[in-house]
C-alpha cells in the first residue's frame, strides 16, 4: 500500500500543518478526510480528484463539508443522473460514485445538517446523499475492511466535557491476512485528549502518521507556544 501525506493547510492559516492521507491499493484510492482545501493540495500533486474512489470522513467540521460537496458535484454524472438505485430497476446498484466511510451516527449528521444544504437543491429533483456518494456506515470502535486491510475506528471521550463521545480521533491499520506488513496508526481529529487514551494503538503501531497543527509546544514550563483548537499538538500527545 502506498501512503501520500497531503499538506493543505488548515482553516486558520496557510501554512500546511494540517494533513490528509491518500491510501492507495492497486487502482483505489482512499482519502482520508476532505477539507475545502484538499482538491487544489491533490491537485498540486498531480492527482486527479475524479480517480478519488473512496473517501473515509472523520467529522463533520465546515471545511470537511465543503471538500465532500467539491468532490460530489466533480464525480456527479449530470447527462445522465445516475442514482446509486436505478430509478427503474429499484434494489440496483450502479456504482457511479465513491463509497463514503464513515461512524454511521456521522453520516446521518453529515446530509441533514450539513451537505443537504448545497446538495439538495439541485433544480428537478430532491436528491440525497445517495445521489452523490455510496454511504458506508461503520458502528461507533468498529473496523471496515478495504482492499484487503482492516480499518478500524478510534474513538474517544471528550475530556472538556467528560461525556461527549467525537465520532472519531484516529485510524488504526492492518493487512487482514499478510501479518508481515506494517500496522499503521493515522491521527484524525486528535482533539483534547489524554495520551493514554491511544497508547494501547500507538504501542501498536509500527508506523504513525501524525497530524498536528501547532509549532510545538516548551517541556519546560509545559507552555504550549501555538494551539489552533483543532486538533493536538506534539506535547499532548507524547505527554509530558
Amino acid at each position: 500500500m502506498k501512503v501520500t501525506v497531503i499538506g493543505c493547510g488548515n482553516a486558520f492559516s496557510y501554512k500546511n500543518y494540517n494533513q490528509s492521507f491518500l491510501l492507495e491499493e492497486g487502482t483505489s484510492k482512499l482519502l482520508i478526510d476532505c477539507g475545502t482545501r484538499t482538491p487544489m493540495a491533490l491537485h498540486n500533486l498531480g492527482i486527479d480528484l475524479k480517480s478519488i474512489t473512496d473517501v473515509y470522513i472523520s467529522h463533520a467540521h465546515g471545511d470537511h463539508c465543503g471538500g465532500l460537496e467539491e468532490l460530489a458535484f466533480l464525480r456527479y454524472d449530470w447527462l445522465n443522473k445516475p442514482r446509486m438505485y436505478n430509478d427503474y430497476a429499484p434494489g440496483k446498484h450502479v456504482h457511479y460514485a465513491p463509497k463514503l466511510y464513515a461512524n454511521k451516527h456521522l453520516l446521518k449528521d453529515l446530509w441533514e445538517n450539513t451537505l443537504s444544504g448545497g446538495l439538495k437543491s439541485m433544480e428537478g429533483f430532491d436528491a440525497v446523499l445517495e445521489t452523490y456518494f455510496i454511504p458506508m456506515p461503520v458502528e461507533p470502535n468498529k473496523s471496515f475492511q478495504w482492499k484487503g486491510w482492516n480499518v478500524s475506528l478510534v474513538q474517544q471521550i471528550h475530556v472538556m466535557t467528560g461525556s461527549v463521545i467525537m465520532n472519531t480521533f484516529g485510524l488504526f491499520v492492518e493487512h487482514v491476512s499478510d501479518k508481515t506488513k506494517k500496522k499503521l496508526f493515522f491521527t484524525t481529529d486528535a482533539q483534547y485528549f489524554q495520551p493514554e487514551q491511544v497508547k494501547l494503538f500507538y504501542d501498536k503501531a509500527d508506523i504513525i502518521f501524525q497530524d498536528c497543527e501547532c509549532i510545538g509546544c516548551n517541556t519546560v514550563d509545559k507552555r504550549m507556544l501555538f494551539k489552533s483548537g483543532v486538533h493536538a499538538n506534539y506535547g499532548q500527545l507524547a505527554g509530558w
